[in-house]
């Protein structure tokens, strides 16, 4: 395998200043946003939050502007500016970073020559200690060449590293890259797979499950097992199956869902369904969608009922449907596609205004055919202004939240 270096900095005239463009700003739960008190940088490193050199700045919310460094006692290569800043109830900001590089001199002082070259595999072992490429006075080193032995290495992915040092003791940075290890198509056969298992609902471990007589070649995609129905109870159940090669390697486990149905008109009678609920796209876990209302004997097959879709995205959606009878037992999911889009949500992180397109979860100001929703919770509560005009198909508030209409104002709901 050969590996090219490709020098990557060019060097120009040493710099004065560096100029940094920067702005902080922070949102407090009350939507009120802190003045900022205290702008503060420092180089390389962090001498703790205050002690940075301070920045004189004026406003009190908005502190863009240009800042003006002097790297003049900075040596020459990469360094890094570190910008912050704190607000009046003494919260910091983040730490805004930027790498920058003070190039070599061109005039004053000769750019020093790289005196060692070393490459790494998967592990950096350390700068210096790496494997040495040797090198000669004024070698070209974008056009260097190494050989890697790739016999000692493992099969598949590995990562290269390669980087220098010059004469002032300075390192380059890492250069890096992916390559592969084929795995060998002659050399190593597939080992045979010498047992398959199989278990139900709870997984035993590995080598417990109930074996599966196979023979030496035999096509196990084709593999048919009988499993015992009479002992399971009735319900939804899992079967998993798996196999080991001779290697000792596991397969991933095969898993599939079955219904042992309920016998009609036999000794155990059909429990009673329970409890009914759908979720949209994402299944919250049994026992936690939206409950569905059911009322004695109701005949599920029939059910209609309506299920809140009014802070789904426009698009494509899937409907979960199940149930749960007396025994505990939960049914199958069946899933419905469906096409959402109709329904937007109050989440009110700008201001009070309805017509703010902002405010909500769509980014747009609902129209005569959107359902809508009004959570609690939300940082500001919806205002309808004098003079303004909402309009919505249907509205519903939850327990806890606030819709003002004010005097002139007007909300057209269901016209």
């Amino acid at each position: 395998m050969k590996l090219f270096i490709h020098k990557n900095l060019i060097w120009e005239k040493c710099l004065l200043f560096l100029l940094v463009l920067f702005s902080c700003s922070f949102f407090s739960i009350q939507g009120q946003v802190p003045a900022i008190n205290r702008i503060e940088y420092y180089l390389d490193t962090d001498p703790g939050y205050g002690n940075a050199t301070n920045l004189s700045f004026t406003g009190t919310t908005d502190a863009s502007g240009v800042i003006n460094i002097n790297i003049v006692p900075l040596s020459s290569g990469v360094h890094i500016v570190g910008v912050r800043s704190r607000d009046v109830n003494g919260a910091w900001s983040l730490d805004n970073k930027w790498l920058f590089v003070k190039p070599y001199s061109t005039v004053a002082s000769t750019q020093p020559n790289v005196i060692r070259v070393e490459w790494f595999l998967d592990i950096d072992p350390g700068y210096g200690n790496a494997t040495t490429i040797p090198i000669t006075a004024a070698q070209n080193l974008p056009g260097l060449i190494f050989n890697i032995d790739m016999v000692p290495l493992s099969q598949g992915v590995h990562i290269v590293g390669v980087r220098s040092r010059d004469a002032n003791g300075a390192w380059s940075l890492d250069n890096k890259w992916l390559f592969v290890k084929p795995y060998s198509t002659s050399a190593i056969t597939q080992p045979a797979i010498n047992r398959v298992e199989w278990y139900i609902d709870k997984d035993p471990g590995y080598g417990n499950g109930v074996p599966i007589s196979i023979s030496p070649a035999q096509d196990i995609a084709g593999l048919a097992i009988n499993i015992a129905m009479q002992d399971l109870a009735q319900g939804v159940h899992i079967v998993g199956i798996r196999s080991r090669d001779a290697n000792g390697a596991w397969s991933l486990d095969n898993k599939w869902i079955f219904l042992k149905p309920y016998t009609a008109g036999g000794v155990t009678p059909v429990p009673n369904i329970v409890r009914m609920e759908y979720y949209v796209d994402v299944d919250p876990g049994y026992g936690r969608a939206n409950s569905i209302t059911l009322t004695p004997g109701t005949d599920i097959g029939m059910l209609v009922f309506d299920a809140d879709i009014t802070t789904v995205a426009t698009g494509a959606h899937k409907l979960g449907i199940r149930s749960l009878d007396a025994n505990g037992a939960w049914s199958l999911d069946n899933k419905v596609d469906f096409t959402g889009g109709t329904g937007t949500k109050w989440v009110g992180v700008t201001s009070t205004a309805w017509l703010t397109a902002s405010n909500w979860s769509k980014g747009a100001v609902p129209l005569a055919t959107d359902h809508i929703t009004i959570p609690s919770g939300t940082p500001f509560s919806p205002l309808i202004a004098n003079g303004v005009t909402g309009n919505c198909k249907s509205i519903k508030i939850q327990s806890g939240a606030i819709v003002t209409v004010a005097t002139g104002g007007n909300l057209k709901v269901g016209q």
